[in-house]
C-alpha cells in the first residue's frame, strides 16, 4: 500500500482509490484472523480513539434517510429541498447528507488510512524500521522523477500526461502542492535516518562509543548516501514552487535537524548538519533558484493568499449554516456554489483549508475530532521529550511527529488530505509516531 498509493495521480482517482480500499478490506479480515491479539495489546489514547470513532460513525449517520420534510428543515438544507422540489418531484424518503453517494464515497476513502495507522501498531521494531525506509524511497523515487519533469518539454513522457503540472516538480501527483506534501512528510524521516548514522552511539553514562575501523568505511559511504538523499529531497521540495508546502517542509527539516543532530550530536556530526544544508541550498541555486523566488512576487502571493482566504471565510459561513449535523462527509462541492458568490469564479471543489472543509461536512463533530485529535497529539509529545534521546525508534517517533506537523500546518492552505496517497503517508507517520514496542504492551486479554 506504501509503494501503490502515489503511483495513479497520488492515487486520487476512482480506480487506485478502489485498490487500496480492497487492500484495507483484506488487511482487516487478515487483522481479525491472525494480528487481533498483537492489537488487543496495543494501547492508544482515549482521545485518540474517540476523534476515529467520531470519523468513522457520523458519516454512518448522515447516509440514514429521513423523510424529506424533515430533511428540508434541518437547518441549511431548505435552499436545496426548493431545487429539488422545482426540478423533479421530490423523493419520499432522503439521506441526511445532501449526496448519499458523495457521503459513502468519501467514507470508504477513510478505510485505507485506518488500515495502515492499525497495521503499524501491530509491526516489530524491525519491521517498523524497513516500512520507514520503504516510505523514504518511494519520497525518493518521486522527488528524482520530480526533478526530470523540471526540464522536461510539455507532452513529454515524463510528465506521466499530466497537463496541469506547470512545469513544477509533481512527480506521479497531479498537483505541485500534494507532490510538495509527500516531500514535506518524508525530508523528517530521512533525517532520522540519516542521524543514526551521523549522530555518534552513546553508552548508558553518555559517553561516546568508538566506532570499530572495520566499519568506518561502510559507514562513512551510509553517510554520504544518505546526505545526498536529503539533498535531492530539499531540492525536489523547492522546485515544487508550493509556498505552504515549502514552508511546512523547511520547517520540519529544520526542526528534525535541530533536535536529532544538533542536540545530540558531536561538533563533527554539526559540521555535516552544515555541509549537507549549504550543499542543498548550493544546488538549488546551481539549478535554477529564480523561478522559485519569482514564485513569492508579492502580486501573486497577495492574490492566490485572498483567493484562498474568501473560499475558507465562505466555507466556515456554510458551516454554520449547516450546524450541528453539516452538510454530509464529501460533499463540499454540493453545498459550496450556493455561498461562492461572484468573486470566486470557476467550479471549487475543496476549501484548500481541511479544517474549515471539515467544520462544513460534519459540523459539530468535525470540530470535536479536529480538538480530540490536537490534544491526543499535544500528549503524545509531552510522552516522547521526556523519554531520553535516542538514535533508534525513539528518532523515528519524533520526526514522524514532525512530519505529522508538516501535513497539519499544510492542510491549512490545501486539502492534502482529500488526496489518498497524502493521507495514507500521513496515518503511517501517525502509526509511528504513536507506536508501542512489543515489550511495553499490556498483557492481551484471556
Amino acid at each position: 500500500m506504501l509503494v501503490f498509493a502515489p503511483l495513479v495521480r497520488g492515487g486520487n482517482r476512482p480506480l487506485p482509490l478502489l485498490v487500496l480500499e480492497c487492500a484495507s478490506l483484506l488487511a482487516f479480515v487478515l487483522a481479525a484472523f491472525y494480528g487481533a491479539r498483537d492489537l488487543q495489546r496495543v494501547s492508544l489514547p482515549p482521545m485518540l480513539g474517540w476523534a476515529i470513532l467520531l470519523l468513522l460513525v457520523v458519516p454512518l449517520i448522515q447516509r440514514v434517510p429521513v423523510p424529506f420534510g424533515w430533511w428540508a428543515a434541518l437547518p441549511g438544507h431548505e435552499p436545496y429541498a426548493q431545487a429539488l422540489r422545482g426540478a423533479t418531484d421530490p423523493p419520499a424518503w432522503h439521506s441526511v447528507s445532501l449526496h448519499a453517494r458523495a457521503t459513502e464515497y468519501a467514507w470508504l476513502a477513510m478505510l485505507p488510512p485506518l488500515a495502515v495507522f492499525g497495521m503499524v501498531q501491530a509491526m516489530g521494531r524491525r519491521q517498523l524500521r524497513r516500512l520507514v525506509v520503504i516510505f523514504v524511497a518511494v519520497a525518493l523515487l518521486e522527488a528524482v522523477l520530480g526533478l526530470m519533469q523540471l526540464g522536461a518539454a510539455p507532452g513529454s513522457p515524463l510528465t506521466l500526461g499530466n497537463r496541469f503540472g506547470g512545469g513544477a516538480a509533481t512527480g506521479t501527483y497531479v498537483n505541485k502542492n500534494h507532490f510538495a506534501a509527500l516531500m514535506a512528510m518524508a525530508l523528517p524521516m530521512l533525517i532520522a535516518l540519516w542521524a543514526g548514522e551521523v549522530v555518534p552511539a552513546r553508552d548508558a553514562n553518555g559517553e561516546i562509543l568508538r566506532e570499530h575501523p572495520r566499519h568506518r568505511d561502510a559507514k562513512l559511504a551510509r553517510r554520504l548516501v544518505l546526505s545526498v538523499f536529503v539533498v535531492v529531497l530539499v531540492v525536489a521540495l523547492l522546485f515544487t514552487r508550493s509556498r505552504a508546502g515549502i514552508g511546512s517542509g523547511l520547517m520540519a527539516f529544520a526542526l528534525a535537524s535541530l533536535t536529532l543532530v544538533w542536540n545530540a550530536g558531536s561538533r563533527q556530526a554539526r559540521a555535516v548538519f552544515a555541509v549537507v544544508g549549504i550543499a542543498a541550498l548550493g544546488l538549488a541555486a546551481y539549478v535554477g533558484l529564480t523561478p522559485v523566488l519569482e514564485r513569492f512576487s508579492p502580486e501573486e502571493l497577495t492574490v492566490s493568499y485572498e483567493g484562498r482566504l474568501r473560499i475558507a471565510a465562505a466555507a466556515v459561513r456554510a458551516a454554520l449554516d449547516f450546524l450541528p449535523l453539516g452538510s454530509g462527509l464529501g460533499t463540499f462541492a454540493d453545498a459550496f456554489p450556493l455561498y461562492q458568490g461572484t468573486s470566486l469564479p470557476g467550479f471549487v471543489d475543496h476549501a484548500h483549508d481541511d479544517y474549515a472543509e471539515a467544520f462544513l461536512e460534519l459540523g459539530v463533530a468535525g470540530i470535536a475530532a479536529i480538538a480530540l485529535l490536537a490534544a491526543a497529539y499535544v500528549m503524545r509529545w509531552r510522552e516522547l521529550l521526556r523519554m531520553p534521546p535516542s538514535r533508534g525508534l525513539g528518532s523515528l517517533q519524533v520526526c514522524a511527529g514532525l512530519g505529522m506537523l508538516a501535513l497539519i500546518v499544510h492542510a491549512g492552505f490545501d486539502f492534502n488530505f482529500h488526496i489518498p496517497a497524502n493521507a495514507l503517508y500521513f496515518a503511517f507517520l501517525a502509526g509511528v509516531f504513536w507506536f508501542t514496542p512489543a515489550g511495553d504492551r499490556a498483557p492481551a486479554a484471556a
